[in-house]
């Protein structure tokens, strides 16, 4: 059986908007309307015809501006006009077949009506369907779903359980129906539960709780979300979805404990770092520093709150070394270097050696810079003063061969001005009075001369020998006068001009005069040499002497080339020299300062480079009993003053 479908042949006629409205509205509920438009004359003004483009557009066989271009044998089944035009409808009637309908402008909002009249009902169709489909959907759901999905009414009885459900509690669902919480849950687990239903009744509200149930000898950790039915304004029932969280409750508790001790770790290496006596700081990958632990702020002086925030590279001595080192750990995830020099906030190196390496955050991109430096500044002073000891051992094993190799030709010249002394007395009247007298001062010269050499060579024996000096009564003007007679050549030849302002009330005090004999003829020497650097500049060598109430003073001042800052506290460290290759030793100051040490005195240095140099000795009016230790052969450096 078929049913054959009633198309109504449709006439359009009027002008502007209203037309245009109509034949859009028509257009597209033509099939809902079983309606098709097969003339539309539009009389509007308007030379552009939009409303004609438009039914050409959507196919209407007869489009026209004038009643005249419908065809005489045109047979609509429905003719609508609307323009309220009297004539217009009268013309049209005319050229109609009698009988036609004709709907006028005064009829359009019943058409209007029929239009919305059909589309409701579709649009209630349509959710009729929709509805349909979503209630089969949701049964599907339900029966589906890997969540306990129930159905209760106000009594709080299940009313429909899905298979999830029945499988979790393991039983079926008539055994279930009409019953409450207390006959399904443990005591604790089904009063939460209840409690949180009677909520949901009594808010009319959607409410999510988490607790525990105990099902089956088990407890189980669930999640439910509870809905309450509504129906025409009255509560009647509450849908129930519950979710078995057990599993992800016992990772949480584990992940819990990790996080616990995670925390202690972190909290224990913290305090490790923080308290650690080794520099250890934090550099964000721009070089920032982010942290500065203890043992950084011990070693270099700086307080964390004064670094943290500044650039890392500010900590180097050398800036430009730090910037490699971190370039190399950023590259090469880590970077190490030994006996870097550290800025102090005083200003003296730390030497370190440093490691750097890189942690990556959890998007494995650059997270942090950990800088771990180990101070060895101490240790390397260690090893210095033990090479020193070395050498200085070396030094004296060689100064006592050569002492050795010395005192056998001085005592051979020795012996020959006795020789002398003794011809001057057997013969002497044969010579000039004055000539007689010129060689025996000269033989006595000679003869201290030898003691001189005597005693020097004895001193170098007491490197390794620790020979006793000889402590006797001083007096300290004939002694400077003698040292200054002794580099007379030297102080001749140099045409320079020795200045002495001698304190009168210098006593006589006890001490080595060998050993301090050595020492002023160093410093007469070293001001000399200096002096010699500027030779357009008159030599003038100042010696004073004063006196305070336990020691004695003496300055020695050059105006020669001075000592540069960098120097000044290095000249009495054995092997360290200014003077160009092949002049110095290294030796000299070192010697002066440990006799020093041992007498109990002490030695200052004051320098304007390009002006002059001062030494100034300090000698107590009696020496320490016994004396200090030699530092030459000792493991124990002297204070440097």
């Amino acid at each position: 059986m078929s049913s054959s479908r009633i198309e109504i042949s449709t006439l359009l006629v009027g002008g502007g908007p209203e037309l245009g409205d109509l034949l859009a509205a028509l257009s597209t509920r033509s099939k809902l309307l079983h309606l098709t438009i097969t003339a539309c004359i539009d009389l509007g003004p308007s030379p552009e015809h939009k409303t004609l483009d438009h039914a050409r557009q959507i196919g209407v066989p007869i489009v026209g501006t004038h009643l005249d271009d419908l065809p005489a044998d045109f047979r609509p089944d429905l003719a609508v006009v609307t323009v309220f035009s009297r004539g217009v409808v009268s013309a049209l009637a005319e050229r109609l077949p009698s009988g036609t309908p004709l709907l006028t402008a005064d009829h359009l909002p019943l058409l209007q009506g029929v239009i919305r009249l059909v589309e409701e009902n579709r649009s209630l169709r349509m959710d009729s369907f929709r509805l349909k489909e979503t209630r089969l959907r949701l049964n599907q759901f339900v029966e589906t779903a890997a969540l306990a999905i129930y159905i209760k009414d106000t009594d709080l009885r299940f009313k429909k359980v899905n298979r999830h459900a029945l499988r979790i509690l393991g039983t079926r669902e008539e055994d279930l129906i009409n019953r409450r919480n207390f006959a399904v849950f443990g005591g604790g687990g089904a009063r939460w539960l209840q409690q949180v239903e009677q909520e949901t009744l009594r808010t009319r509200r959607t409410l999510h709780a988490t607790g525990t149930l105990h099902i089956r000898g088990a407890e189980m950790h669930v999640q439910v979300t509870l809905f309450p039915i509504i129906e025409n304004g009255l509560v009647e029932g509450l849908y129930g979805l519950v979710e078995d969280m057990t599993d992800l409750f016992e990772s949480e508790q584990k992940r819990q404990q990790v996080d616990v001790q995670l925390n202690e770790a972190q909290k224990y290496l913290r305090e490790v770092l923080a308290n650690s006596r080794d520099i250890i700081f934090l550099t964000s990958p721009d070089g920032r520093v982010l942290s500065f632990n203890s043992g950084a702020e011990n070693s270099l002086g700086f307080t964390s709150k004064e670094i943290e925030g500044s650039p890392g590279r500010g900590l180097y001595c050398d800036p430009g070394l730090f910037d490699l080192m971190h370039q190399a750990a950023l590259h090469d995830r880590h970077a190490t270097r030994y006996e870097v020099d550290f800025r102090s906030k005083d200003q003296h190196p730390v030497i370190c050696d440093v490691s750097m390496t890189l942690i990556d955050g959890p998007d494995g991109k650059p997270l942090e810079i950990v800088c771990l430096c180990r101070d060895i500044t101490t240790r390397l002073r260690l090893k210095n003063d033990l090479i020193r000891s070395e050498r200085l051992a070396a030094v004296g094993q060689m100064a006592a061969g050569v002492a050795h190799e010395i005192n056998n030709p001085l005592a051979v010249i020795d012996t020959i001005a006795g020789l002398v002394e003794e011809t001057l007395e057997d013969e002497g009247e044969n010579l000039e009075p004055g000539s007689r007298g010129l060689l025996l001062d000269a033989m006595h010269r000679l003869h201290a001369q030898v003691q001189r050499v005597t005693a020097i060579t004895h001193s170098l024996l007491g490197f390794v020998r620790k020979a006793e000096p000889g402590i006797r009564d001083i007096h300290l003007h004939e002694l400077l006068e003698e040292c200054l007679y002794v580099m007379g050549t030297e102080i001749r030849r140099s045409e320079t001009r020795v200045v002495r302002i001698f304190e009168r009330e210098i006593p006589i005090f006890s001490s080595d005069p060998m050993l301090l004999e050595q020492v002023f003829v160093n410093l007469i020497k070293n001001a000399l040499d200096a002096m010699s650097e500027v030779p357009e500049r008159e030599s003038i060598l100042h010696v004073t002497t004063n006196m305070s109430d336990t020691a004695v003073t003496v300055r020695i001042q050059d105006n020669g080339v001075g000592i540069p800052p960098e120097d000044r506290d290095r000249i009495f460290d054995l092997f360290h020299t200014t003077k160009p290759a092949g002049r110095g030793t290294g030796l000299g100051l070192a010697i002066v300062h440990d006799i020093l040490y041992r007498l109990g005195g002490a030695i200052r240095v004051a320098s304007e480079p390009g002006k002059w140099t001062r030494f100034v000795v300090e000698l107590p009016l009696k020496p320490p009993a016994p004396l200090l230790p030699d530092p030459s052969i000792s493991n124990v450096a002297p204070p440097r003053n």
